[in-house]
């Protein structure tokens, strides 16, 4: 993420790393891997808040274990309890599987971190700007995602307590305080001129703003 300057790009290549991610195999993860691995390095405490917002998705992941490990067609790992046994190709997709959601929350909330509000609406913004075209209030959209997107870090930081201080264990209250903040940040949209939106200027794209994201396009039109 460092590397890309231009907020636009930052945006479009975890746009497309996500739809791509879904179509590879090892080696394919192992690539995305590097820069990440680099990410966490360079910047620990995003980095921290990627682990913690993996370990709250842990019930999530065991699901697709579940699933894949006793659902998927396949040889099985263990003979002699028969259908009772896991598949090899099971596990091995499931651990693929989880891996590429892992692979897309922690570039995701690298970008949350790294970037600042403002660059991620106008960010938005530019990239959803053919839509004026179509009479489609872009600047308005950018803002409200913008805005819902910055309740990120906040719950990340653990803004999910109850009023003595203790932390919510209760998963259910957890999503009411997150669907609450979420209703607040779209509130938020009306105090905005969206004059100072229209008026956002992104700088310059460097090289590597544009090489990225053209090539993550190219190896997903190729795949």
């Amino acid at each position: 993420m460092p590397v890309l300057t231009n907020p636009a790009s930052r945006i479009l290549s975890l746009a497309l790393l996500t739809i791509l991610v879904n179509s590879q195999g090892w080696t394919g993860l192992l690539i995305f891997m590097l820069p990440l691995i680099y990410l966490f390095y360079r910047h620990p405490e995003p980095g921290r808040q990627a682990i913690l917002l993996a370990r709250r998705l842990r019930w999530f992941f065991l699901s697709i274990l579940i699933l894949y490990f006793w659902f998927y067609p396949g040889s099985e790992l263990i003979p002699m309890i028969g259908r009772f046994s896991p598949s090899v190709e099971g596990i091995n997709e499931a651990v693929l599987r989880i891996t590429s959601l892992l692979l897309v929350i922690s570039y995701s909330v690298f970008l949350v971190q790294l970037t600042p509000r403002d660059d991620i609406i106008c960010g938005i913004q530019f990239i959803l700007s053919p839509l004026s075209y179509l009479r489609i209030d872009t600047g308005r959209f950018a803002l409200r995602l913008g805005l819902v997107l910055s309740i990120v870090p906040k719950m990340m930081e653990g803004q999910a307590f109850s009023k003595d201080g203790k932390r919510i264990k209760n998963i259910s209250t957890v999503i009411d305080q997150a669907a609450l903040m979420v209703k607040q940040a779209d509130e938020k949209t009306n105090d905005f001129d969206l004059t100072e939106v229209a008026a956002c200027e992104l700088g310059r794209p460097g090289v590597m703003d544009v090489f990225v994201p053209l090539s993550l396009l190219i190896w997903l039109v190729a795949a």
